[in-house]
């Protein structure tokens, strides 16, 4: 709120503003004072929001849609065809789950991405591949949506399955 403190010194700053996710997830009285608000992936919520206590899990609203596309019984792994062009690496898969939480599977690990794949494993115990057969989806709840929602040319709004709309980001600075 540094467009503020300068006004309060006499300097001229006719818009004060501010860009945060947490100030906006738990606002001030003082912020009634700016005139803009830049508050980042407000709109989606993401991991590390979560982690940092902006919200909850109920209040992340983006997911990336995956597939299983191999069985690695010897390694444990399972390949999906998402990778870091569909996710970003910017957990720099540091997360307890990698790169993503899987969500319903919280017993499930990104461990790894390539440009277009990603390798899950079992946080314990051994998968059972049964439960996730070639073909079937997988959602996956990115660290930082800001950077997952830059790799994607349109968002599908569902509702209970169903897509309601199709938004086009602005791209570009």
């Amino acid at each position: 709120m540094g467009g503020l403190r300068l006004q309060e010194k006499g300097i001229s700053c006719p818009v004060a503003s501010i860009g945060s996710t947490p100030s906006c997830s738990h606002p001030v009285p003082e912020m009634a004072k700016l005139q803009e608000v830049h508050p980042g992936n407000y709109i989606f919520y993401d991991a590390q929001q979560m982690m940092i206590g902006s919200c909850q899990l109920k209040d992340i609203a983006v997911r990336v849609l995956t597939r299983v596309t191999g069985h690695y019984q010897h390694r444990n792994q399972m390949l999906i065809d998402c990778g870091w062009t569909a996710l970003s690496l910017h957990s720099l898969g540091k997360l307890p789950t990698g790169y993503a939480l899987v969500e319903g599977h919280p017993n499930l690990k990104l461990v790894g991405l390539t440009q277009e794949h990603g390798r899950i494993e079992a946080i314990s115990g051994n998968l059972d591949f049964a439960q996730f057969p070639l073909g079937s989806h997988l959602s996956l709840i990115p660290y930082h949506s800001c950077a997952t929602a830059a790799m994607h040319p349109v968002y599908y709004v569902h509702t209970k399955g169903q897509v309601v709309a199709t938004w086009k980001p602005v791209k570009g600075w």
